[in-house]
């Protein structure tokens, strides 16, 4: 996985402003740790994915929780 892959993620789950929300969900004590991977200062370390993972799986879950309820 790459920074554009990161980029991509961050916006899709928080939209324009993801790296602070990002380093909160992943528990990180710092959002620059974020900004450090997105500006290639330092390396995303390989057991994010698989939190990453788990925080589009419970955005996914959300909205369709949501869709439900719509009065469609």
């Amino acid at each position: 996985m790459d920074i554009d892959t990161l980029k991509q993620t961050g916006v899709a789950l928080y939209g324009p402003r993801w790296q602070t929300n990002l380093a909160r969900d992943l528990n990180l004590s710092d959002a620059r740790r974020v900004r450090q991977w997105v500006a290639g200062e330092r390396r995303i370390p390989p057991h994010i994915w698989p939190e990453v993972g788990k925080l589009i799986d419970a955005k996914i879950a959300k909205l369709e929780t949501v869709k439900e309820e719509l009065p469609c």
